[in-house]
């Protein structure tokens, strides 16, 4: 994985999320990638090391599982391949 991305139903669960992950998580607002074009169009990009954080994090958040997805990206381009992952650790 070279980045973790989270994707919304809403802008409220992307800003909601923005602002529980900013103080344990580098993470990056972005426009969602057009390989999964799913939900708002916000998404928040995180290095791959924070990916434990990140769902735990979420999961005691008051975003509820089906108003976010998470996805590992590999590669870019052509080659870029999101593969999604479990919202929380379990």
């Amino acid at each position: 994985m070279d980045y973790g991305l989270i994707t919304f139903a809403s802008t409220h669960g992307a800003i909601s999320a923005q602002k529980a992950l900013e103080p344990v998580a580098a993470v990056r607002v972005m426009p969602v990638l057009r390989e999964i074009s799913l939900g708002c169009g916000m998404a928040l990009r995180f290095p791959p090391q924070a990916l434990e954080t990140v769902q735990r994090t979420l999961a005691g958040s008051e975003l509820r599982p089906g108003e976010y997805a998470l996805y590992a990206i590999t590669g870019s381009g052509p080659a870029l391949r999101a593969e999604p992952l479990p919202a929380h650790k379990g």
